[in-house]
């Protein structure tokens, strides 16, 4: 009789016992392990790979286990951006209610950064991050979405989310009685599923929302735990399905509500949120970017650390072409990287695929404005992946238009940045709301044209004024 009991041993120090046939992937993941990993469990993205003693490397989602063995588990490269611009007017000035502890959260698809505050005089007492547990049931947001949109994929991934959140509270040096209050910035999606809503209405047109406005409930009826009984938890407004609380702190706490001249805010993580505005009008979408963006490396390969950076040195060596094509001896195995990583065309092709959604966003949003690349005044770069972001690699390859080079700079962590001041200032939550009035939420798939400069960007050449502009007097005119 065949023993289908087996056991994993993972870094010679944690023993996991497991049914044979089972997969790798979801085994570890059960047992805590977070990977960053994208693809869906297609093998694509190499971000779930571990040591297998006598076996090698081996991606972990495709790995089926049908004996004992011991594995190794690396640091996994996806880092939690807990950090943000420095001081401006908001971080001099503490206008909160003075009383306990407060909590910012900044929910992520991927990871999650949390930061304590404390309420007497707003000064920040500790941080920490880690990925966000629901990956288990899919990477990104389409993912969640599915799993979601019934009650009982709802409860899951809700509970496991807060779980991990009320034990990171725990463990952070006060007791949950001492939390007063608990400010959540997350897209709509991770919002949603905090909020005990059904995901339903978000995986087909028209993508009606159920939670436009911030929603508060006592800490004990969000945790289902006496512990919190003292806090309040608030959940921060979302402007549309795919534009959400995230996207509208990072641009308020950008300044861009309060700018005479159009600025851009980019959120590039999982899922790509674009903003573009000035004081009194705006527009904002959203792309899917992370995949592609942040799953090609991992952490320690000997390779440049970002799919932009790693793409413009092979498109500097002629290994890849300006049209995205690896070279005729590469072109079928792929192009080996020291560590095991292999480029090939389903890589490339993803990323290219990315790459030309956000490069289409932000053209189709200037085009919605009547401006030109050059009439935008700054733009601001923020998220897990926009933050490590290399502007030349990105300027070269034609993410952005060559005239951003001199105009980008890093916000970091946006999405914490608006929850804090949300925590130690009592009228910034209106802030955010004053400038959600002045947006126009758009659905990239509804323009006309929007096909034609999707597909221009499908390439690794620099965007110019010459390869991709229009008259921004003829522009104008179509408004």
């Amino acid at each position: 009789m065949i023993n289908n009991e087996l056991t994993l041993t993972v870094n010679d120090n944690k023993i996991i016992a497991c049914r044979r046939g089972a997969n790798l992937f979801k085994v570890l993941c059960s047992a805590g392990y977070v990977f960053s990993g994208n693809c869906g469990g297609l093998g694509r993205c190499q971000r779930c790979l571990v040591d297998v003693k006598g076996a090698g490397t081996v991606k972990s989602c495709t790995y089926t286990i049908t004996d004992n063995i011991q594995i190794t588990i690396g640091e996994d490269n996806m880092s939690v951006l807990a950090s943000y611009k420095g001081a401006d007017e908001f971080n001099n000035v503490y206008n909160g209610d003075g009383r306990g502890i407060g909590i910012a959260i900044d929910l992520g698809t991927t990871t999650i950064a949390i930061e304590q505050i404390d309420m007497s005089d707003g000064s920040v007492t500790d941080r920490c991050g880690f990925m966000n547990p629901q990956i288990e049931y899919g990477s990104d947001v389409i993912s969640r979405i599915r799993t979601g949109s019934t009650e009982d994929g709802l409860t899951k991934l809700r509970s496991s989310v807060v779980t991990r959140i009320s034990s990171e509270l725990a463990g952070m040096g006060y007791a949950p009685a001492d939390i007063s209050r608990i400010i959540i910035s997350g897209n709509t999606t991770m919002n949603a599923i905090l909020e005990r809503l059904l995901l339903d209405n978000l995986g087909h047109a028209p993508f009606e929302i159920r939670n436009p406005d911030s929603i508060t409930v006592s800490g004990k009826d969000f945790f289902d735990d006496e512990r919190f009984c003292s806090a309040e938890v608030t959940c921060l407004p979302n402007l549309s399905a795919f534009v959400g609380a995230d996207a509208l702190c990072g641009a308020v706490v950008c300044n861009i509500d309060r700018s005479d001249k159009y600025q851009l805010f980019a959120d590039l993580g999982t899922n790509g949120e674009l903003i573009l505005a000035k004081q009194g009008i705006g527009y904002a979408t959203s792309c899917a970017c992370g995949p592609a963006f942040e799953g090609m490396l991992r952490r320690g390969v000997a390779a440049p650390t970002t799919a932009f950076d790693l793409l413009n040195r092979l498109n500097l060596l002629h290994i890849v072409n300006d049209d995205g094509v690896l070279v005729d001896q590469y072109i079928d195995g792929g192009y080996r990287l020291a560590g095991g990583v292999t480029i090939d065309m389903d890589m490339i092709r993803s990323f290219l695929l990315a790459k030309a959604a956000i490069c289409a966003g932000i053209e189709s949003l200037m085009d919605m404005a009547g401006i030109t690349a050059e009439d935008v005044s700054r733009v601001y770069l923020a998220g897990g992946f926009g933050c490590s972001l290399n502007i030349s690699s990105a300027v070269s390859l034609g993410l952005f238009p060559d005239s951003f080079q001199g105009k980008s700079e890093f916000a970091g962590n946006t999405s914490l940045h608006g929850a804090h001041k949300c925590l130690i200032d009592k009228s910034f939550i209106d802030r955010i709301y004053a400038f959600k009035e002045t947006l126009t939420a758009v659905n990239l798939g509804e323009l006309e044209g929007f096909d034609r400069r999707y597909y221009s960007h499908m390439d690794l050449r620099p965007w110019t004024a010459q390869s991709h502009g229009t008259n921004k007097l003829q522009q104008k005119s179509r408004l």
